[in-house]
């Protein structure tokens, strides 16, 4: 979701919890170890191994070796600077819903894993083994702050006002917050109140400088990513169900992602607006037309495999979309493209600049049906996603490019390679998860 606000967020009692150690000795740096061995692991070296809980706050460099399991007991923040480098073949675990790491802006994270030793973000339930592969809800997730420009002034991340993030101008657009590549992120989600939840990755005000490459999130309870402001780029992207949104872009983000893979299981809602393949807004109307620093991912290259909206489109936000593909099995009219306020993409910053194609297996889709005529945000319903992708000549809003071109039929572009995506699973590009459960 995208409701920040200016004003001071409160906090339920289960994410607000200190660091509580659960082991049987401390060590100096604030870290617990639980010296009791576990099971022999015949996966790896057949070397037993201890968990060791990280302490709330981290405010000096870091470093998480592959020989145990780093569990999240709560909130833990890395502030003050500090960098946080994990070895390739690490497990770092939420022991509750409440439990997330997030690294505060002007400190980093470097995360890089292999593709035969990637990094896994997950729940100690599913370290014991105790998850199924479409689990969702059972960590908080992973949070990247920075000081990119982003739309408003004093934003803080909306599960956590103790983290602020953006800046006013471009100064910090090409700040790095660290380095993710070859990271799985599983069974996240954790709804700390109405319209506050945490998602698989969260990207707040992060720069460009932030190179993440190789990114599979796989079950969340809310989105699977979402990028409040900031200029970050992605790379080699893989979501896969995801409960709301799967890309979700707010506040005057602008960046490139590039070879996306998306596919929706288990959804909030299947109506034709609420949980979308891709939403991009920000949280009014507020910007001038044409305002270049207007909320505008651009997608290369992507397929999605939709249960809920296609695209779902909010104030004052726009898209650059080529070779895109949604292949969607909804049953409503008008979820290709839904439009949920007056003002979407007036601004100027909505563009086809490459082959944009939708199908639906539930129906023949043609104009009429494909594109919403109403938007549920306003009374105001003369701006909407059938006036805009549907009666483009004379019209300004939906630029196309020189090879722009969008059409209602599942074979007329090739959508991203998905064999070239990977999917979580160490050594291959085969899906971490069974899809039949």
């Amino acid at each position: 979701m995208n409701n920040f606000k200016k004003t001071t967020l409160s906090l339920v009692t289960a994410v607000a919890i200190g660091f509580t150690g659960c082991g049987s000795s401390s060590t100096d740096a604030g870290v617990t170890t639980d010296n009791t061995p576990l099971p022999t692991d015949t996966t790896t070296n057949n070397t037993p191994s201890t968990d060791t809980t990280l302490p709330a706050s981290i405010t000096t460099d870091m470093h998480l070796t592959s020989d145990k399991v780093w569990l999240l007991d709560g909130k833990v923040i890395v502030s003050n600077n500090a960098t946080l480098t994990i070895d390739a073949g690490t497990t770092i675990a939420g022991n509750t819903p409440a439990s997330f790491l997030a690294i505060a802006a002007g400190s980093k994270l470097n995360a890089i894993g292999t593709l035969d030793k990637p990094i896994t973000f997950t729940s100690k339930k599913d370290v014991d083994g105790l998850s199924s592969d479409n689990s969702q809800g059972e960590w908080g997730g992973l949070i990247l702050a920075g000081n990119a420009y982003t739309h408003y002034s004093n934003n803080v991340y909306e599960a956590d006002p103790t983290i602020n993030f953006g800046s006013a101008d471009h100064a910090h657009d090409g700040d790095s917050s660290g380095d993710l590549e070859y990271v799985a992120i599983k069974h996240t989600g954790f709804k700390v109140s109405l319209d506050k939840e945490l998602n698989g990755l969260s990207l707040a005000g992060v720069g460009s400088g932030t190179k993440i490459e190789n990114i599979a999130i796989i079950g969340g309870a809310d989105d699977a990513i979402e990028i409040w402001g900031g200029t970050v780029n992605l790379k080699n992207v893989y979501l896969y169900n995801g409960s709301d949104d799967s890309v979700d872009t707010d506040l005057g983000y602008r960046g490139t992602w590039e070879n996306v893979l998306v596919q929706q299981v288990k959804l909030d809602s299947y109506n034709n607006h609420d949980s979308a393949a891709m939403e991009t807004g920000n949280d009014g109307d507020t910007i001038t037309t044409d305002d270049t620093n207007a909320t505008q991912v651009h997608i290369i290259n992507m397929t999605a495999y939709v249960k809920g909206a296609d695209v779902s489109m909010k104030f004052d936000a726009g898209v650059i979309l080529e070779n895109v593909k949604f292949i969607s099995d909804n049953v409503e009219i008008g979820s290709a493209v839904y439009y949920r306020g007056a003002d979407v993409v007036n601004t100027g910053a909505m563009h086809v600049d490459g082959a944009v194609e939708f199908y639906n297996s539930n129906h023949a889709l043609t104009a009429d049906n494909a594109y919403a005529k109403i938007n549920n945000k306003n009374d105001d319903n003369l701006t909407t996603a059938f006036s805009d992708w549907t009666l483009v000549a004379g019209h300004t809003a939906l630029h196309m490019g020189s090879a722009g071109s969008y059409a209602l039929d599942k074979n007329t572009i090739p959508g991203v390679n998905e064999a070239n995506i990977w999917k979580g699973k160490a050594g291959t590009n085969d899906p971490l998860e069974d899809k039949t459960k």
